[in-house]
């Protein structure tokens, strides 16, 4: 490729003023969420207009917000049969990848479909796959991945998330004396859970880590959490001094927050987080008509000492009333879900794919747990 001079003329996303930035190829480079209104070449044809030039432009390769998300099948199940308490989170992999020939051939199906032909917007592929159980009842595993129509590879199974498994009670699982680092990688699982099944997550939690982890080790924590959130559906919630202690990890690293910022590539869930500092409650939810609550009083950190946790599930006015409302969190609006979501299942004739309604499959409205 050619390594032309040229130059964009970009109206600001925020003020709607229009600028100019000079770059190399201007026609083939990718605009990013740029709001590009022209493109110029210097030899055809340069710009000569009188709007202000950028002055000051960042190179960098950093991803301060991309997502790593993960299921880790090895450790702390918290989807167990609801009747001989039996593991089904390794059997669910098992099951999975037994059909995982036909169900990524449906999946490369779905894909070809959708770029061939318009199709309602999706954002999720769904496979549900039967779970054999000692108890004698087959459960349904769900899992999920995003249903990406850019030209990337389909998930492997062990890539996919699962986010539920009938005949299980996270109710009972998740209420009792844990480790914190039983309930770190629950939450992970729940995470996992909510990005399919809820409008928006709430981290809220006075601390991230502890006065005896170095800076390094409490970097590690944050990146770990926000690696597995979605920053225009998450509500961050924590103490001042949490943020600082970031932002001094970050620093520490070799990264100034406040530079990042300037430059808008600071972690978007840090710099729209909410501080408040009278508050000792430890809650994280996942957000919607119904609302899926761990609470108790562990901190964002992993570590052998016992910790007290409960799970419920209770209606959004309800959720609001018990939680938001204390906390005084007044959450921004949730970002728009897709109406649909491709369905993968096994039917007579073998694993099939369909169009389903919903932005995901429906859950039972309310555990025994509401209220």
């Amino acid at each position: 490729m050619a390594d032309d001079r040229g130059s964009w003329l970009i109206e600001c996303n925020e003020c709607d003023e229009h600028f100019v930035v000079d770059l190399s190829n201007p026609e083939e480079s990718d605009t990013g969420q740029c709001n590009v209104l022209k493109r110029f070449d210097n030899e055809l044809e340069p710009y000569d207009g009188n709007v202000p030039r950028a002055q000051e432009i960042a190179a960098h390769n950093l991803n301060m917000n991309g997502q790593n998300l993960r299921f880790d099948f090895t450790r702390h199940p918290i989807y167990r049969c609801q009747m001989n308490g039996m593991d089904l989170e390794q059997s669910s992999l098992r099951a999975l990848e037994a059909g995982y020939e036909s169900i990524h051939q449906q999946l490369g199906q779905a894909v070809n479909r959708f770029l061939a032909t318009h199709m309602p917007d999706v954002e999720h592929a769904v496979v549900t796959v039967p779970v054999e159980c000692a108890c004698g009842h087959d459960h349904q595993a769900l899992f999920y991945a995003p249903f990406r129509l850019d030209g990337s590879s389909l998930p492997a199974p062990h890539d996919m998330l699962l986010a539920e498994i009938s005949g299980t009670d996270l109710t009972d699982i998740l209420t009792g004396i844990f480790t914190k680092t039983y309930l770190m990688e629950a939450l992970e699982k729940l995470i996992a859970r909510w990005r399919l099944f809820s409008d928006q997550i709430l981290i809220a939690a006075p601390f991230v880590a502890h006065q005896y982890k170095s800076k390094s080790e409490r970097l590690q924590i944050w990146e770990r959490l926000l690696s597995q959130l979605d920053a225009r559906r998450t509500a961050f919630l924590t103490r001042s001094a949490s943020y600082s202690e970031y932002k001094a990890a970050l620093l520490d690293s070799g990264l100034e927050h406040a530079l990042l910022e300037g430059y808008g590539l600071e972690n978007q869930i840090v710099s729209a987080g909410t501080k408040k500092q009278d508050f000792h409650a430890k809650v994280y939810a996942g957000i919607g008509d119904r609302c899926e609550v761990l609470s108790g009083s562990a901190n964002l950190v992993e570590g052998k000492s016992m910790e007290n946790a409960a799970f419920g599930v209770s209606q959004r006015q309800r959720f609001d009333t018990k939680y938001l409302d204390p906390l005084s969190v007044a959450l921004p609006p949730s970002p728009p879900r897709a109406r649909h979501h491709v369905s993968i299942a096994p039917a007579q004739e073998g694993w099939r794919w369909t169009v389903a309604d919903g932005a995901a499959p429906s859950l039972p409205q309310f555990a025994r747990s509401a209220s």
